[in-house]
C-alpha cells in the first residue's frame, strides 16, 4: 500500500464501520504524522539549546579578525537540524509500534481522519510556499537584501496543468493502454531513448565548458569561485597531495583522475572544465539508468530523467548562454554530488538483481564517496544502510549483524584502495583528518554560517518530501512489498537528502538551497512513480490529495525544461574569448624571477599551486591561497609545513584580504625582501 493510499478495497460492511480491522501501514503512518510531528518540535524548541551546547563546543580556533565570513557558529541550530533528523526514525517506530500491538478500528472513522491529516499537511505545505514568496532574505554583512522566488505563479500555474493532464491520462482507459504501449521496451526505443538523453546532458553541460580565454567570460559568482576549484587539481600537479599534504574544500579523491586528464591532454582551464564536465555527464547517465530499471523502460526512465536533469542544473542568474547555474558549480556538480549518484546507481543494479551482487561491493563504493567529501558522502553511505534495510521488509534488526559485516569489509577495503593510492603516488598513508578540516572551520567554528531564514519555506517543503520518501519506504517495508528496488531507492533517497540538508542549514543562503535541488529531485520523481503506479492500480484511478500533491511537483520539475540551454547559444559563447586570467596568474612573473626551480615556497594567492606549477616551484600551503586559511592555526600550520619542505620564503599581495599576515610573518622571523608594483611581496626567514 502507498503513503498515500488511505485504504484498500474492503467488504461493503467494514466500510460502514460495522466491523472493526486492523489498522494498516500507511493509515498509522498518517495517524502518527502529527503526534510524531508535535513531540519533534517540542524536542527541537526544548532540548535545542542544551544539545547545542553540549554537542558543539567552542572549536578552539583562533580567527583573523579581518578574515571574510566572520565566525557565526550555530550550535543550538545546528543541534535542531540534528533533532529533526530523526522525525522520519520517530514515524517509522510509530508505525512499527503500532503494527506489533495491532491496534483495531472501523474503517469509516479512520478514512475520514487519514483524509483530514493529509489536508492539513498539504495546507502547510501551502503556507510554506505563502512564506517563502513574501520572505525578503537580508544579509547584513554584505547589506545586500533581496526576494528569492524559485518557483514564480506562472511555473505554479503551469505545473497545476501537467498535474491535470497526468492525473486525466490515468484516468481514461485508453490512455493508460497507449501509454503502456508506448513505454513497451524494444531495441529501437532503448537506442533512442539512450540517444535524446546523452544529447540533453551534453547540452546542459556545454554550459559548464570553458578555456583559457572564455572563462573571463563568465558569470562573475563562476570567476570569483574558479580559481578554488581549479586550484584543488594544480594542487595535486603540483606534488601536494590531497589527503597527504592538502586540506581540499570541495572534493579530495576527484582532482586524482582530473589531475590525470590534465596531464594527458594538456594543463589548462578547458581540459580541467571538460574532464570534470565528463565526470558529471557520467553521474547523470547513471540516474538515467537508475529510473530506466525504475520504470521497466527507457522511454519511461527518459520522462522520468529530463525533468531531474533540468531541475538539477537549475539556473541562479541569466544570461541564458552564460548562465550561472548549478551545472558549472563544480563544486557542487561533480565534485560533491557525482559520487553518491553513482553509488544510487549500484544500488539500483544490486536491488534489481544484477551486479554488484555482494553489499560489501556497495560499501566499497560508499567508503571512496565518503573520503572524496564527508558532508555528502556520510549521508550517502548511510542512504546506502537504509536501503538495504528497508528493502528487506519488516523487521530489519534481523539483517544488521550480516549487514555490518559487509559494510565493514567494504568500508576497509575503500580504505585500503586509498591507502594504496596515496603511498604510489606520495609515499605515505592517507591522513583522514584533512578530510573534516573544512567541516571543522564551518560547522564547529561557525566560519562563514548563516542563521536559516525563513524558519519555513521552501527548505521545509524539501525536508517533507525526504520525510514523505522514507515514510512510504517503511509502509511498504512493513507490507513487504516484492518490488524492492523501488522501496530501497525511497529510503536512499530521503536518507541522502536529509543528510545533505546540514549543506544548507549551515550557510543559509538562498543560492545555497538549490544545491538541494538534485536530491530533493530524485525522491520527488521516486514518489512521483509510486503515485502513478497506486493510482493505475486503483479501480477508480482517482488520486488522493498526497498523490495530488506529487503530480504537482513533478509538474514543477517539468518546467525546469524551459531553463534547457541552446547547443549554437553555447558553441557561440566559447568563441567570445577575451584575457587568459587563470593561465598565468598575476604575480608569476614575479615569483618566478625570486625562486630557483624546485624550491619550496609558500604562495598565499587563490591559485598559487598554478603559479608553483608554471614556475617549476613547490607551493606547500596545505590550502588553496590565504583566503582559504582564515584562522592563526591555519597559518602556523603553513608554516610548519615550509619549515619541514627545507623552505623559507612566503609570497602574499599587499594589501589583501587577511590584512593581519604581513605583521604576523614579521612577528614569525620573516623579512620582506621584494616587492612588485601589483602588490606581490617576497618575505623570507632571517638566517
Amino acid at each position: 500500500m502507498a503513503l498515500g493510499e488511505v485504504a484498500a478495497e474492503v467488504p461493503r460492511s467494514d466500510v460502514l464501520g460495522a466491523r472493526p480491522r486492523t489498522l494498516r501501514a500507511g493509515e498509522l503512518a498518517w495517524i502518527g504524522l502529527l503526534p510524531c510531528a508535535a513531540l519533534l518540535l517540542a524536542a527541537i524548541v526544548v532540548l535545542g539549546p542544551p544539545l547545542g551546547k553540549l554537542a558543539f563546543p567552542h572549536s578552539g580556533l583562533t580567527f583573523w579578525p579581518s578574515a571574510a565570513g566572520r565566525p557565526s557558529p550555530e550550535p543550538t541550530e545546528q543541534a535542531r537540524f540534528l533533532l529533526a533528523l530523526t522525525g522520519p526514525l520517530l514515524l517509522t517506530g510509530f508505525v512499527a509500534l503500532g503494527l506489533r500491538r495491532r491496534w483495531h478500528v472501523r474503517s469509516a472513522p479512520i478514512a475520514g481522519v487519514v483524509t483530514a491529516v493529509q489536508v492539513a499537511a498539504l495546507a502547510f505545505v501551502v503556507l510554506c510556499g505563502v512564506v517563502q514568496y513574501r520572505h525578503v532574505f537580508h544579509l547584513a554583512a554584505w547589506t545586500t537584501s533581496e526576494r528569492t522566488v524559485y518557483f514564480k505563479p506562472a511555473t505554479l500555474v503551469a505545473a497545476a496543468a501537467i498535474a491535470l493532464v497526468i492525473a486525466a491520462g490515468l484516468a481514461n482507459e485508453r490512455m493508460r493502454r497507449r501509454f503502456g504501449a508506448l513505454m513497451r521496451e524494444s531495441r529501437g526505443r532503448r537506442i533512442a531513448g539512450t540517444a535524446v538523453a546523452v544529447a540533453a546532458i551534453a547540452t546542459w553541460l556545454l554550459t559548464a565548458v570553458n578555456f583559457e580565454g572564455t572563462i573571463v567570460n563568465a558569470n562573475e559568482v563562476i570567476v570569483n569561485h574558479f580559481p578554488y576549484w581549479l586550484d584543488e587539481v594544480f594542487a595535486a600537479l603540483n606534488g601536494r597531495l590531497p589527503l597527504v599534504h592538502y586540506a581540499a574544500q570541495y572534493g579530495s579523491l576527484w582532482p586524482y583522475p582530473i589531475a590525470g586528464a590534465m596531464k594527458l591532454f594538456g594543463v589548462g582551464v578547458g581540459t580541467f572544465t571538460i574532464a570534470t564536465a565528463t565526470i558529471s555527464a557520467a553521474a547523470m547517465l547513471a540516474v538515467f539508468a537508475t529510473f530506466r530499471r525504475v520504470a521497466g523502460s527507457t522511454v519511461a526512465g527518459l520522462l522520468l530523467f529530463l525533468p531531474f536533469l533540468a531541475t538539477s542544473f537549475y539556473m541562479m542568474e541569466k544570461p541564458f548562454e552564460n548562465r550561472y547555474a548549478i551545472s558549472n558549480l563544480f563544486g557542487t556538480f561533480p565534485l560533491r554530488y557525482a559520487g553518491p549518484l553513482m553509488l544510487a546507481w549500484l544500488v539500483a543494479r544490486h536491488l534489481g538483481g544484477a551486479s554488484p551482487r555482494r553489499a560489501r561491493w556497495l560499501f566499497l563504493a560508499a567508503g571512496l564517496v565518503v573520503l572524496n567529501n564527508a558532508e555528502f558522502g556520510i549521508p550517502a553511505l548511510g542512504a546506502t544502510v537504509a536501503a538495504l534495510l528497508w528493502s528487506g521488509g519488516w523487521p530489519a534488526r534481523r539483517r544488521l549483524g550480516t549487514l555490518a559485516l559487509e559494510a565493514l569489509v567494504g568500508l576497509v577495503a575503500a580504505l585500503a584502495l586509498v591507502s594504496v593510492l596515496t603511498l604510489a603516488t606520495a609515499g605515505s598513508l592517507p591522513h583522514v583528518d584533512l578530510l573534516f578540516r573544512y567541516s571543522r572551520l564551518f560547522a564547529v567554528a561557525g566560519w562563514g554560517m548563516l542563521p536559516m531564514t525563513p524558519t519555513i519555506g521552501t527548505s521545509t517543503v524539501i525536508y517533507l518530501t525526504y520525510v514523505a520518501a522514507i515514510g512510504a519506504a517503511t509502509v511498504r517495508a512493513a507490507n513487504r512489498d516484492p518490488d524492492r528496488l523501488l522501496t530501497g531507492l525511497l529510503a536512499w533517497s530521503g536518507v541522502f537528502g536529509l543528510g545533505i540538508g546540514s549543506y544548507y542549514m549551515g550557510r543559509s543562503h538562498p543560492e545555497v538551497l538549490t544545491n538541494m535541488f538534485a536530491a530533493w529531485a530524485l525522491s520527488l520523481t521516486l514518489l512521483l512513480v509510486l503515485a502513478v503506479r497506486t493510482i493505475a492500480a486503483r479501480p477508480r484511478h482517482r488520486p488522493t490529495v498526497p498523490e495530488v500533491a506529487c503530480l504537482f511537483a513533478f509538474g514543477v520539475l517539468v518546467c525546469s525544461l524551459a531553463q534547457m540551454p541552446t547547443p549554437w547559444s553555447q558553441v557561440s559563447r566559447l568563441q567570445n574569448t577575451g584575457i587568459h586570467i587563470y593561465g598565468h596568474p598575476v604575480g608569476e612573473t614575479f615569483i618566478d624571477a625570486h625562486t630557483d626551480p624546485g624550491e619550496a615556497v609558500a604562495i598565499l594567492t587563490p591559485l598559487g599551486h598554478r603559479v608553483a606549477y608554471n614556475a617549476g616551484i613547490t607551493d606547500v600551503t596545505p590550502y588553496t591561497g590565504g583566503n582559504s586559511m582564515p584562522t592563526v592555526d591555519q597559518f602556523e600550520e603553513m608554516l610548519r609545513d615550509l619549515r619541514a619542505a627545507g623552505g623559507r620564503k612566503v609570497f602574499l599581495s599587499v594589501p589583501q584580504e587577511l590584512v593581519e599576515l604581513p605583521e604576523a610573518l614579521v612577528k614569525r622571523g620573516y623579512t620582506e625582501r621584494a616587492r612588485e608594483p601589483f602588490g606581490m611581496a617576497e618575505f623570507s626567514a632571517s638566517s
